[in-house]
């Protein structure tokens, strides 16, 4: 006992008998009576149960010596042979003689290259160099025994393990001879899958065993053979009763001296290829149900989004219903009411003449059906596997017999019940029912339910949108023929004021001119003389009558455009003929008030299209205009030239006394009328109705008119007009134009 405890202190496991054989070995080879081993601990003390034997030691006396080399303080060895006397109890029980003097050789013993033990051996007299010689043999013969045992007991610890290891492993372990390619050695794990007892496994061969497609038996062994290292997924490994396990396969050819092995290890992979064909089945189940979302979400009508999803349930293998509830039932939890199925034609007849009932008749209250109460009230998806309930509760509580009758015609097995969650609450039902249900397909039904119930809610916003449309559609009918009643009368009231104001403005004129002509045959005296104070007075009446034919020559003017401003002759008209015929007619105007009037046309300016004579009027309007508000000695210029692609312009400017700029937006609105306070009324204003009437004009020949001024810097007004150019080629037909 006291020996295993030293053993266990050096961190190695060497039997007693070893050690014991070690040091009698050791006392042989170094011609002593004695031989003490001691193993060393890890910090290199010696440890206090010894080893000893030796020609000297009488059995009688082992166990005094034991006791007595236990009871001996021992130091650890030197690195060199140590000589010293020996204990004389000891030499005692020896029967050694006190003289000669007995000495103690004291020598390390290396193990596996570092200090392992110490060794002391015995013997009468002082050593001589060959005695010396003799001990650090023995030294050396005992570290070579140790080491030796030592790796003997590592080796033997390590084929344990390898074998436990082998035996317990979780994957087939087989091991082949490559030249016959039969089995050498297989584990309880290559028996399990193949079936085979662990000695018929020895005796099969690797063709028999190992199936790859493609490959023959003797084929199998050579594809093994003729690599150093295989790694496969495609192999499976037979059965004993026919049946293919598929293998994930490594291996690998081992050199054992002059001859090799090939060592096989085969992972069974049926859980791994169910794994993933579930995972790929429920990929596609998912991408085909999500691909049927974006189908439901094209769908506008309540009815069309029910035919989607019972049609694409329908797709992926499943049968379907959608329960509607009843609306306007007044109770917390209305019926039910089947709205669509995935049924055809024939197979909902025969469901119906079991029933003895159209579905569309069936009425499921949640109060006396628990399947349904259970998802009302939970408001999430419910799953069973009780069909005959299942379908006892879903078809109205039909009898035992019909329940059979049902189950045998649709094959149910498995029931899914889904809320759809539409119009503020649970409003319907999906109902999914298949013969085989795999591990994804409930959450798949229930995210496919979601995206129902929100097409669902789609199709209700657009029914409501539709009516409100048409509700909409229905008033803007009534108000727009409100309006155009309205607008006729108006335009009728329109037209009637035109005609009036022609009406009066002719009548106002033909008496106008009598006065004017006997006034006129007054002040030249040709019915008789007048006084001075007579010559005034008819100054006076001929200046009021010539202001009051003005007045009248615009309202002719502005009633006669309003009415026949449709009726424009349009024409190419060159700015350089009509500036100067408009400037000359209105210079004597000019030359009398002493303001000055210059124009200039740029060269190469293209004809403008418009009616001659209503471009002539827009000038003298804006002319008139111009002179009107300057003083004497003023100054009023007319230009005109290109104005952008398609474009003529022509402005007017004059430096009179400006514009004030909160009147600029009023300018050309009618009888709208800006004053001057430098001018009597009387004498300046019209009834503002010319820059009216430009800009009616104007803008009947497509173009635009604008003002700019400044207050006491003077004013510019410019119009533009279309090019005769641009103006027929818009007007001519596509094929006229030419190739784009």
């Amino acid at each position: 006992m006291g020996t295993r405890g030293a053993e266990r202190a050096t961190g190695r496991s060497f039997p007693v008998r070893l050690l014991r054989e070690v040091a009698r070995d050791a006392a042989a080879a170094a011609g002593a009576p004695l031989a003490e081993l001691r193993l060393l601990a890890a910090d290199g003390r010696p440890a206090p149960a010894p080893a000893f034997d030796g020609p000297g030691v009488a059995p009688s006396r082992r166990a005094e010596i034991q006791r007595l080399l236990e009871r001996a303080e021992v130091a650890p060895p030197s690195a060199r042979l140590v000589v010293g006397p020996a204990d004389p109890e000891l030499v005692r029980l020896l029967g050694g003689a006190p003289r000669p003097a007995w000495c103690s050789l004291v020598l390390p013993v290396a193990v596996g290259g570092a200090a392992g033990a110490r060794l002391q051996l015995l013997r009468p007299g002082r050593p001589d160099r060959l005695a010396r010689s003799a001990a650090r043999a023995a030294a050396h013969l005992a570290g070579d025994r140790l080491e030796a045992a030592a790796l003997r007991g590592e080796l033997a610890a390590r084929e344990a393990g390898h074998w436990t290891y082998q035996q317990h492993a979780g994957e087939a372990i087989l091991v082949i001879d490559p030249e016959s390619g039969r089995v050498l050695e297989g584990n309880a794990k290559a028996s399990q899958l193949t079936g085979l007892p662990p000695a018929r496994l020895r005796r099969a061969s690797v063709g028999a065993l190992l199936e790859r497609p493609g490959l023959d038996p003797d084929g199998v062994a050579a594809w093994l053979a003729g690599r150093t290292v295989v790694r496969d997924n495609e192999a499976f490994l037979r059965r004993t009763r026919g049946e293919r396990i598929p293998v994930s396969l490594t291996a690998a050819r081992i050199a054992l001296g002059d001859s090799s092995v090939i060592h096989i290890i085969a992972r069974d992979t049926t859980r791994e290829r169910r794994a993933l064909a579930e995972l790929r089945q429920a990929k596609e189940t998912l991408s085909a149900l999500g691909l049927a979302g974006s189908h439901l979400m094209v769908e506008t009508d309540q009815r069309a989004v029910y035919g989607v999803i019972c049609r694409e349930l329908l797709r992926l293998g499943f049968h379907s219903a959608v329960l509607e509830a009843e609306r306007g039932a007044g109770i917390p939890r209305p019926p039910f009411r089947y709205a669509f199925t995935s049924f055809g034609p024939p197979l909902q007849r025969a469901v119906e003449r079991i029933l003895g009932r159209p579905l569309s008749a069936l009425r499921l209250s949640p109060d006396g059906s628990p399947l349904l109460r259970q998802v009302v009230t939970g408001g999430r998806l419910v799953y069973t596997d009780g069909a005959r309930h299942a379908v006892h509760e879903l078809f109205g509580g039909p009898g035992e017999r019909e329940v059979h009758d049902l189950l045998d015609l649709l094959r149910l097995r498995h029931l899914l019940l889904a809320p759809l969650r539409f119009d503020g609450g649970t409003s319907g039902l999906l109902v999914v029912a298949t013969s085989r249900l795999r591990r994804s397909d409930p959450e798949a039904i229930d995210a496919f339910a979601l995206q129902a119930s929100i097409a669902l809610e789609k199709a209700r916003l657009f029914a409501e949108l539709r009516q409100q449309h048409a509700a909409l559609e229905s008033e803007v009918d009534r108000r727009t023929r409100e309006l155009t009643l309205a607008v006729r009368a108006l335009q009728e009231l329109d037209r009637r004021k035109d005609n009036f104001l022609a009406n009066v403005s002719h009548e106002l004129r033909t008496p106008l001119v009598t006065v004017l002509g006997y006034a006129d045959l007054l002040l030249a005296e040709k019915l008789g003389e007048l006084s001075a104070k007579q010559r005034d007075c008819l100054r006076t009446v001929v200046s009021s009558a010539r202001r009051l034919r003005s007045f009248i020559e615009e309202l002719l003017e502005f009633s006669r455009h309003e009415l026949t401003k449709d009726g424009l002759t349009c024409q190419p008209l060159e700015l350089r003929e009509l500036v100067g015929q408009s400037v000359r007619s209105l210079a004597p105007r000019f030359h009398e008030r002493g303001v000055q009037l210059r124009w200039r046309v740029a060269r190469g300016v293209p004809a403008a299209w418009g009616d001659r004579d209503r471009i002539h009027q827009v000038l003298a309007n804006l002319l008139t205009n111009a002179e009107r508000y300057c003083s004497a000695g003023g100054r009023v210029r007319v230009a005109a030239g290109r104005s952008g692609p398609g474009r003529v312009g022509l402005s007017v400017t004059d430096d009179g006394p400006g514009i004030a700029a909160e009147h600029l937006d009023r300018i050309f609105d009618r009888l709208y009328q800006v004053g001057d306070a430098s001018r009597p009324r009387s004498e300046a204003a019209g009834l503002g109705l010319g820059l009216a009437i430009a800009r009616n004009i104007v803008e009947a020949h497509g173009g635009s008119i604008a003002v700019r001024s400044r207050v006491g810097r003077g004013t510019t007004f410019r119009f533009t007009l279309p090019t005769a150019e641009a103006s027929l080629a818009a007007a001519a037909p596509p094929a006229a134009r030419g190739p784009a």
